[in-house]
């Protein structure tokens, strides 16, 4: 296959004209954007250079034609992203689909039955994935130094704003979990390394001018003890850290200073068998039978380009590599947020779950 993929991208938004093209167009021998949908004739113009020799359309059955198109990034409204990423699809294109892939789990297996019916064509925009920060965090998590995980904090403060745009829109797909939610619970469930068998939520409405949620708290138990806290906000006027992981051993923060934190006891400091006593404990608190060492780090963030995604689809397009975020993966990540809107009670959340809705249960 040729090297060059080229790139139509349905829905010139905020997405579709502001985030993905200033990807794109860091990986200038791999990419180039030969064309643009929208229904919107004022989002067809004035469009950033790397459209400037793209071809635009107001049909997306014209762009599915256009046979200057390889890949079709589906970068519209929430509630059409698997719709038209079904018929992108079944137009034999490769198929970059923005987050929320579906709304629900009925529109999630619909997605899927349409990939099975063209293999490794489906790509899910879960880009922060590929952070550079998640990344560290991941591989310093691993590393052992923090000892056995038993804790993780995802947090994401995007504003104090009373939003009204179509984004706080029930109706629309909207809503801050709807928005932002996949990247965290697809953060969250790389960490927790094994199956979710409980989920409790309390999604709100705080100052959204729409009835969608702004203000979202979730805590996930995996099968290996360990919990995710997840914690989103667009009501919230002081941030906290965006990552806190918790060891038996030692603590990692993120952000300080741009680095990452770590203080955990030191690898040459064995723990020796002690026993806990019943008796009158002396007046000061503490354990005076042993006197551990800790260490301090400061972890630099290593250099991810923001659109390293795009360098990782077009590996598994041109040489056939395995595309990291897996659709399986993506499926989970609408499980838990159908199974966390209905845990939660938030009402808006039934206008997500369509005709034929079923409620999520907790993977066995």
């Amino acid at each position: 296959m040729k090297t060059l993929l080229r790139v139509g991208i349905a829905g010139l938004g905020r997405a579709g004209q502001g985030m993905q093209p200033s990807e794109l167009a860091a990986f200038p021998d791999l990419f180039r954007i030969t064309a643009g949908c929208d229904v919107d004739a004022s989002r067809r113009a004035n469009l950033p250079p790397p459209f400037a020799d793209a071809t635009l359309h107001a049909d997306f059955d014209h762009l599915l034609a256009d046979p200057n198109v390889d890949v079709v990034s589906i970068a519209t409204r929430h509630a059409d992203h698997t719709p038209m990423a079904i018929r992108a699809l079944d137009a034999g294109r490769y198929v970059v689909v923005e987050k929320p892939c579906a709304l629900h789990t009925v529109q999630m297996d619909a997605l899927l039955a349409a990939a099975r019916r063209h293999p490794d064509h489906l790509f899910l925009r879960l880009n922060r994935r590929f952070e550079a920060p998640f990344q560290k965090v991941l591989q310093l998590m691993r590393g052992g130094l923090l000892g056995t995980v038993n804790q993780i904090k995802l947090y994401r403060m995007v504003g104090y704003c009373r939003r009204n745009d179509w984004m706080t829109v029930s109706s629309q797909g909207g809503g801050l979990f709807m928005n932002w939610g996949p990247h965290l619970v697809d953060q969250a469930l790389q960490m927790l390394e094994s199956p979710v068998v409980d989920c409790w939520a309390d999604i709100r409405n705080v100052i959204s001018i729409g009835d969608g949620d702004d203000h979202i708290k979730i805590l996930l138990r995996a099968r290996n003890g360990r919990v995710a806290d997840i914690e989103l906000s667009g009501a919230t006027t002081l941030s906290g850290h965006e990552i806190e992981i918790r060891g038996s051993r030692g603590t990692l923060i993120y952000p300080v200073d741009g680095k990452i934190k770590m203080r955990f006891v030191d690898p040459d400091f064995a723990f020796r068998p002690l026993q806990a006593h019943a008796g009158q404990p002396p007046l000061q608190y503490g354990n005076f039978e042993e006197h551990p060492t800790f260490v301090e780090q400061l972890v630099d963030v290593p250099a991810i380009p923001g659109g390293e995604i795009w360098r990782r689809i077009h590996a598994s397009i041109v040489r056939g590599e395995a595309f990291p975020v897996t659709l399986e993966q993506g499926a989970e990540v609408i499980r838990i947020i159908e199974q966390a809107y209905v845990a939660s009670g938030f009402k808006p959340a039934t206008a997500f779950l369509g005709p034929g809705k079923r409620p999520a249960t907790a993977a066995s």
